[in-house]
């Protein structure tokens, strides 16, 4: 591709790992970012800034000057209060949608990037795959899919691409982090009494991905998840880590309701804080469900993807990673 790309979300986990994949391939790469942000990650010469959110107020013309793909990768995972989610991942994306079409006849590719989330949970042994009916079972789910939807209307003016990830892990990854910690710790709990299945992608692995659906014209109009080969055992996963850590864990099960009273009493505080809690009754149904797990046989033969990093080797990774940042 000839022209810049614009990128959302790039001081943030994936969104930083897609600019340093972006970068190696030689293209040109401008970060759409606040005068505030954090650009910790963001420390190569050759990048450009565009400053602004995703509103009105940005100064869309300098943004999308001499840029003909787009990474929407910006998003919020927790938030507060329920609109936070909607403000952000379905109004934010709405934003950039309108003025991308306004910029229409320069724009090549628009990717997406969405989450498993949008379409919701599997039932045991059967992942999802992108012929699921949405069902998204939280209010970040929803407003996900009505991201989703945004970016789709767009469709009409120029190829859209959407990326599903399922729960990302990796160096920089703070969502996952607690796990870790708590597993370092000999701990893992859990909610409810019963093994879980899940998908899991090494944010290398994701950002290969996102950059292969916007450079396959096959992608055109579709929807892929991006993941792991294999849909693992929670209880498997805490084995490995236990081993890596060489720790006893301790497994321990919270019934749902306590884990909900546990959840309001977060969110009460949080409230009075005004931060994000740690815990709340979404995060609470999400893991709850049985199957988070969702199929990437359509990205594989789609896509030519192929996930590359083993999870063993990536969970050993992040976890020196952790430990290089002073986190564990």
């Amino acid at each position: 591709m000839s022209g810049k790309i614009l990128l959302t979300g790039g001081t943030g986990f994936v969104g930083s790992h897609l600019v340093d994949r972006l970068l190696e391939q030689g293209q040109a790469v401008r970060c759409l970012v606040r005068q505030s942000s954090n650009l910790q990650y963001l420390k190569d010469p050759r990048l450009e800034f565009a400053y602004g959110g995703l509103d009105e107020a940005t100064d869309w013309d300098a943004a999308f000057a001499d840029v003909d793909t787009v990474y929407h990768v910006a998003g919020l995972t927790f938030a507060r209060r329920a609109q936070d989610y909607f403000t952000v991942n379905f109004q934010g994306t709405e934003a950039i949608i309108a003025a991308a079409i306004k910029h229409r006849q320069q724009i090549k590719k628009f990717v997406h990037v969405s989450s498993l989330a949008a379409i919701g949970p599997g039932e045991k042994d059967r992942p999802v795959d992108e012929d699921t009916p949405p069902a998204p079972i939280t209010p970040y789910g929803r407003s996900k899919l009505m991201g989703e939807e945004a970016a789709m209307i767009a469709a009409d003016f120029f190829p859209v691409t959407i990326v599903r990830p399922p729960a990302v892990y990796g160096p920089r990854d703070y969502a996952l982090y607690e796990m870790f910690k708590a597993i370092a710790k000999g701990l893992s709990p859990s909610i409810g009494n019963y093994d879980k299945q899940l998908s899991l992608v090494h944010v290398f692995d994701l950002a290969e991905g996102i950059r292969l659906a916007a450079e396959n014209d096959t992608a055109t109009g579709r929807a892929y998840f991006i993941a792991s080969d294999e849909v693992y055992s929670y209880n498997a996963l805490v084995k490995m880590l236990a081993k890596i850590f060489a720790r006893r864990v301790r497994s321990f099960a919270l019934p749902r309701p306590v884990a909900y009273t546990v959840a309001t009493l977060a969110e009460l505080g949080a409230f009075i804080t005004r931060k994000p809690p740690v815990i709340n009754r979404d995060k609470v149904t999400d893991l709850s469900q049985v199957c988070w797990g969702c199929s990437i046989e359509r990205a594989k033969k789609e896509l030519g993807y192929q996930p590359k990093v083993g999870i063993e080797e990536g969970l050993r990774q992040t976890i020196q990673w952790y430990k290089d940042e002073g986190w564990l």
